[in-house]
Parts: C-alpha cells; sequence; structure tokens
C-alpha cells in the first residue's frame, strides 16, 4: 500500500513538474548565444522534482518534458533541441542521485553546503565533457549539417563575449563556448533548483510537525 501511494505520488509530482517546465520554456530565455543555445529555466523543475521527491520522479518530469519542450516552444530547436536539452540537464539531478545512494539519502547531500557544491561541481564538470561530446558529433553535425572545418569556421566568425575575451577561434573557441555557457546553465540550474527544493523541504517538514 505504501509503495503503490508513493508511486502515486511520483508520478503526480513529475507530471506536475513537467507542466511547470513546458510553461518555462514559453518565457524568454535569459541569454542566447551566438550559436543559439539559451539559457533559461526549463530544467529546473526536474532537480526540484528530485530534490522533493527522488530520482524516478525527476527522470518521469524530463521525459514527459522533452517532446513539449522540443516541438512546441519557441526557438527550442525541435527533436535535436529537444535531446540535447536532456542530454545536458539529466546529470544535473543523475550524478547527485549517484552521491545519495553512496552517502545514504538526498538529505546528506542537501543538508551540506559543502558537500553540496562539490556534487554539483562534478554534475557540472560531467554536463560539460558530454555535451561537448553530443554537439560535435551530434548536434551541430545533424542538426546544422556541419562538418568539423564549418564547425571551427562558424566559431571563428560568431564570437560570442567569452571568445572574444579569450581571444580565441576555430575548434578552441567551439569547446570553450560549450564548456563555459554549459557550466553557467548548469550551475543556474542547481543553484535555483536547490533553492526552491530546500524551501519545499522545510516547509513539508513543518508541515508533518
Amino acid at each position: 500500500m505504501m509503495r503503490e501511494r508513493k508511486s502515486i505520488l511520483e508520478v503526480t509530482s513529475a507530471a506536475i513538474c513537467s507542466a511547470v517546465s513546458a510553461i518555462l520554456g514559453l518565457l524568454p530565455p535569459i541569454y542566447v548565444t551566438p550559436w543559439f543555445m539559451r539559457i533559461d529555466i526549463v530544467a529546473v523543475p526536474w532537480l526540484v522534482c528530485w530534490f522533493v521527491f527522488g530520482f524516478r520522479a525527476a527522470m518521469l518530469s524530463a521525459l514527459i518534458s522533452i517532446p513539449i519542450v522540443g516541438f512546441f516552444e519557441p526557438f527550442a530547436g525541435g527533436w535535436v533541441g529537444g535531446v540535447m536539452k536532456f542530454v545536458a540537464s539529466i546529470w544535473m539531478f543523475a550524478i547527485p542521485a549517484l552521491f545519495a545512494i553512496k552517502l545514504g539519502g538526498r538529505e546528506k547531500i542537501i543538508n551540506n553546503k559543502k558537500l553540496f557544491f562539490v556534487v554539483a561541481l562534478v554534475s557540472v564538470i560531467v554536463r560539460d565533457f558530454v555535451c561537448l561530446m553530443f554537439n560535435f558529433y551530434f548536434a551541430f553535425p545533424v542538426f546544422f549539417n556541419m562538418s568539423v572545418q564549418d564547425i571551427a569556421n562558424l566559431f571563428s566568425f560568431l564570437r560570442s563575449p567569452v571568445g572574444i575575451w579569450l581571444g580565441v577561434g576555430g575548434l578552441t573557441a567551439f569547446a570553450v563556448e560549450v564548456a563555459v555557457w554549459n557550466s553557467v546553465q548548469g550551475f543556474v540550474d542547481v543553484f535555483v533548483s536547490w533553492t526552491i527544493g530546500t524551501t519545499a523541504l522545510r516547509t513539508i517538514k513543518r508541515g508533518q510537525n
């Protein structure tokens, strides 16, 4: 009975968080890079879902959201954009979930700010590496139909403030741009969700007392 109730709660919470994610996707992005990566808060509800309800609810929320994010929201990039959003964002709750298994629960991470920062940093590093690989071998070749040389030429021509400040171009600029902006997005996701998630947990705990 308890297991069935927990499953219902996970599905319900995932549905609610995916709906919130879809609504957030309709808002103007915080920033759009010259190569059309959006810095937004679409993935924040998925992470909040992990904070409050756990990994399965967060994963279900993300999977429900992806078709909506990819196909129905403006400038989201269709199925390639939806896949890339999922591939980038899943690490922001999958890595903490792995740490939680090793350390004996989400609370051990959530309630320890130093540990949480370390876990967030590991999550962002994994995200950066995966996104670099997926952009190079999947998004740019499939979505933009670009060769390696095309990518190098694009990032020598379309310069964001990061590339200009560092004075880099070509594939070096590509690697730097992907890593920097995914790091920015990752830290936005994780710390906004931490603020909301910890507030929600405190509210729930007070309600139970």
